[in-house]
């Protein structure tokens, strides 16, 4: 029989999620440090623009190719075992992109973009890690602290690119190496901070969470896989969330710029508002989104996020103002963080405990193709059927959501089975 962990004392859980809330903020800030001038290496290496999207796209992908792998892992091993590695991969990448620049090796490059990918796929776990640590009622609201922590790269990232340039040419090195080594060092520092302080391990907190509430995990049904434990109506309704608010809210914002600049001829500064408010609605909405889930429940937090992606796509297409825009932007990843949150709570909820690893890197795969798919098709929607095209798509996947919620929200959450 297996050892269970006792279950640690409220402070000790209060620390290992401020230690999760740092890794994500650190992994956030050194991923887009680097990936901010992705576009701009490629460029610069191969002397054309044509490859100036394979470096994003191969980021995407990377991201959902590295989940899976992460959440076996992290069944077998554990959470704090799964994301150093995660962290160490982040390494691997970001040096590899300061070696493509200094060497001038363009495929360098995109492999570091899409090691750098499979980083995040697997660092992105760490909200799944909050999650086992609390009981159902407190579980958004861990996931919601985590999430929040993709606030500092998203701010502070692009702030990093100028003086990491000054620091690489002090070096001797190209500027476009400098947000990579700075990267490189950033994710040293993570894969430290989790190997140390991420203990006990957020996986047999989770273990001796589920023996308190009568869930003996040495008697508990077999782990299913992800395609079985979709047959569950919960499960469903949990990745449906996560994944049509992803799809809804990356092609939108995806295409936004070039809606931008070349149909309502806005210089990049004001892009640059645009996309800075998105991101404040992405993830600065974790201070509320949490409690709101936990209060509420799931499928009505679902709704509201379904709610508010239908009204960002019903007033981006008739913004031309800047201001206008960044409200429309900003209510696109407001919507996106209800759907991301509450789906990944209920996930949890929904599933026994020698599953989770497996089953939600799955479901972060799903989520990465649709990323990636949105991100790659974003450009020949905009050219076939224009940004009111797209936004009249993302307003009927997000009617989809909010009907297929709605008649389950008055219905009760199945445990796992």
């Amino acid at each position: 029989m297996q050892a269970i962990l006792a279950l640690p004392a409220p402070n000790v859980i209060r620390r290992l999620t401020a230690v999760l809330f740092t890794g994500q903020s650190i992994a956030s800030l050194g991923m887009t440090a680097a990936v901010t001038v992705g576009s701009i290496a490629a460029t610069h290496l191969t002397g054309t623009t044509d490859f100036a999207g394979v470096p994003t796209t191969a980021y995407v992908l990377g991201t959902a190719v590295g989940a899976f792998p992460a959440g076996r892992l992290m069944d077998r091993y554990g959470r704090r075992a799964g994301l150093c590695i995660g962290f160490l991969v982040g390494v691997l990448g970001a040096g590899l992109g300061a070696f493509a620049l200094i060497a001038f090796v363009p495929f360098a490059l995109f492999l570091a973009h899409a090691l750098m990918g499979m980083s995040r796929g697997a660092l992105d776990q760490g909200r799944f890690a909050a999650a086992d640590m609390v009981t159902q009622e407190k579980r958004a609201r861990a996931v919601s602290w985590v999430v929040l922590g993709g606030a500092a790269g998203g701010i502070v990232g692009p702030l990093a690119v100028g003086p990491s340039s000054h620091f690489a040419t002090q070096l001797g090195y190209d500027p476009l190496a400098g947000p990579y080594l700075i990267g490189a060092a950033i994710f040293v520092l993570g894969s430290l901070m989790i190997f140390s302080l991420l203990r006990p391990d957020p996986r047999d907190i989770g273990r001796a969470l589920a023996l308190t509430a009568q869930e003996d995990v040495t008697q508990e049904l077999p782990a299913r896989n992800f395609f079985r434990a979709l047959r569950a109506r919960n499960v469903q309704t949990a990745v449906a969330a996560m994944v049509l608010g992803q799809v809804v809210m990356t092609t939108v914002m995806v295409m936004t710029p070039l809606q931008m600049t070349e149909h309502l001829h806005h210089t990049l500064d004001e892009v640059s508002i645009v996309i800075a408010a998105h991101v404040t609605g992405m993830y600065l909405t974790s201070f509320v989104t949490g409690r709101i889930a936990d209060r509420m429940g799931h499928a009505k937090t679902i709704l509201l996020g379904a709610g508010l992606l239908i009204l960002a796509c019903l007033l981006a297409p008739f913004a031309a103002e800047t201001w206008r825009l960044a409200v429309a932007l900003f209510v696109l990843g407001a919507g996106w963080n209800f759907c991301y949150v509450a789906g990944s709570s209920l996930l949890t909820d929904s599933i026994q405990v020698n599953e989770r690893g497996h089953i939600q890197g799955s479901n972060d795969l799903l989520v990465g193709l649709v990323a990636a798919a949105g991100s790659l098709f974003g450009g020949i929607f905009f050219e076939r059927i224009g940004y009111v095209g797209i936004a009249v798509g993302g307003i009927a996947l997000a009617l989809a959501l909010f009907g297929y919620v709605l008649r389950r929200v008055r219905a009760p959450i199945l445990p796992a089975a």
